[in-house]
């Protein structure tokens, strides 16, 4: 069997040190992955940027037969493979500077007719801002917008799996290592779950570790599939900030949820509020900016069940806020005792109102 063009460009994908840049040097010099591929050495190390460990990187993988055997078999994994140019390849990426040159992935790609908003924020995100990001993962769902992550501890998978626990969420996974990789392994469930309902998605090659580096790099891309960024919780110092910055060059829209001035957990969110990006309070706010159209009708009655609470119940629901309380705090407030308070919160957990948070602490669910 001989090699077609997508398997020369699956090759260059897979080049060891061989980087957006020097790829695109290298296409400029020689003019197509073929010729690239047939290329002398001593024409190989006359191209800009190429040092001798990448000719050798560039003429060690020659070999056509293993090639088309490492394509098969990661196809075979359940691993897709797309470029520029290829029909595939998502429309909303063409136009970014520093475009990925291939991706690979396993599910699907996200729907260009589709609106797509990336939630991002805090990997030690307080228990608010994961109620949060799961609230908006699940409503953004609710209303057939596409949410694009990271898959990251802290908001980037309660967002997600907020998605995933409405029939037909379509959430994607932009991973800063191979899709054959979950990282953080702790998020194995939902990496499962974004394949059957979305996708794993990266511009790495099977089999990449998770590399510090890769991180940021691959923050442009889930800013670039995407029509808006969320932002929750973001510090001085946050990865989401990156990803935000890069929504801007790309002229996405930016949405963030306030915090408290003074937090350390939203200084990064009240400075680009500061800058110029959107402030947003409920989903509505996003909808709105996305010329989508909000049917609150549905949202209303869902209030409406919720609230139909008895006296002790709405003792116990007056008591509670976003922050955790133990059930002995929760007594306290009340005047009631700590058997009638485990009852009452146990029956507001059944009506979907009142959450744990932990070890005997409760707070409300968003």
């Amino acid at each position: 069997m001989e090699m077609e063009h997508i398997h020369y460009v699956y090759w260059l994908s897979c080049v060891k040190g061989i980087g957006n840049v020097k790829r695109k040097k290298l296409l400029g010099f020689f003019g197509s992955e073929e010729e690239i591929f047939c290329a002398r050495e001593e024409l190989l190390a006359k191209t800009e940027g190429i040092n001798q460990k990448d000719v050798l990187s560039l003429v060690s993988g020659r070999d056509k037969g293993h090639i088309l055997e490492n394509f098969a078999s990661m196809e075979a994994r359940g691993i897709k493979f797309t470029y520029k140019g290829h029909y595939t390849y998502p429309g909303r990426l063409m136009g970014i500077y520093g475009a990925p040159y291939s991706l690979f992935y396993k599910g699907s790609l996200p729907d260009d007719n589709k609106k797509s908003v990336a939630v991002v924020g805090a990997r030690n995100v307080s228990y608010k801002g994961s109620a949060l990001a799961s609230k908006m993962g699940r409503q953004l769902a609710e209303n057939g917008i596409q949410v694009v992550s990271g898959l990251a501890r802290g908001a980037d998978v309660c967002a997600q799996k907020g998605c995933l626990s409405i029939a037909g969420g379509r959430t994607f996974a932009v991973m800063g290592c191979g899709v054959d990789i979950c990282y953080p392994r702790q998020n194995i469930e939902e990496y499962m779950l974004i394949q059957q309902s979305g996708g794993i998605i990266s511009e790495y090659p099977p089999g990449m570790p998770p590399v510090a580096g890769n991180f940021p790099v691959r923050n442009r891309i889930i800013s670039g599939l995407s029509d808006g960024i969320l932002v929750i919780e973001a510090g001085e110092k946050s990865g989401s900030l990156i990803t935000a910055e890069a929504g801007i060059e790309q002229g996405r829209d930016i949405f963030v949820f306030p915090g408290e001035i003074g937090s350390k957990l939203y200084y990064g969110s009240n400075e680009l509020i500061k800058n110029g990006a959107a402030l947003v309070t409920n989903i509505r706010d996003i909808m709105d900016a996305l010329g989508l159209f909000y049917d609150c009708s549905t949202e209303g009655q869902k209030k409406k069940v919720d609230v139909v609470l008895e006296r002790t119940e709405k003792i116990v629901y007056a008591s509670l806020s976003l922050e955790p309380a133990h059930i002995s705090e929760i007594a306290s407030k009340t005047g009631l005792g700590i058997q009638k308070v485990m009852e009452v919160l146990t029956g507001l957990e059944l009506k979907h109102i009142v959450t744990m948070a932990g070890n005997n602490y409760y707070a409300l669910r968003i």
